[in-house]
């Protein structure tokens, strides 16, 4: 069997798009569910709640089915498996999207120390642009 040729990883300029809507939408539904909820519950673990759900949503569940979160599907990005080309697991898409969190908390502190550490493939996935799948 021969090896798969893996895409290259998607240029930092394609993947900060992504980023920024998929941040703006999970912070938008936090306050819009913050408002909606926020009678009935605590305003503030109503905001945390609503913008976790929406963020699993967007980059699991999604991420599973579609192959990204909508930041990424605008983009013409896809998550990838590096193993096989295919779509993410359900266990991949759950370990890369609870890294994420953790790389928020400690990004400042890898800035700061000038650290570079490579977090881009994280449970054998991988951003690419679609046309590099063809």
């Amino acid at each position: 069997m021969a090896p798969i040729d893996v895409p290259p990883l998607a240029s930092s300029n394609r993947r900060i798009l992504p980023i920024w809507t998929d941040g703006l939408l999970a912070i938008a539904a936090g306050i819009v569910g913050g408002e909606l909820l926020g009678r009935s519950v605590n305003y503030w673990v109503a905001v945390a709640g609503t913008l976790l759900l929406v963020s699993f949503c967007n980059h699991v569940v999604l991420a599973i089915f579609a192959g990204g979160s909508i930041g990424k599907l605008i983009s013409g990005l896809r998550l990838i498996r590096t193993t096989d080309l295919g779509k993410p697991g359900v266990g991949q898409a759950i370990h890369r999207w609870l890294w994420g969190f953790f790389y928020i908390v400690i990004s400042p502190v890898l800035f700061l120390t000038g650290s570079d550490v490579d977090h881009l493939d994280i449970a054998g996935l991988r951003i690419v642009r679609k046309v590099d799948l063809r």
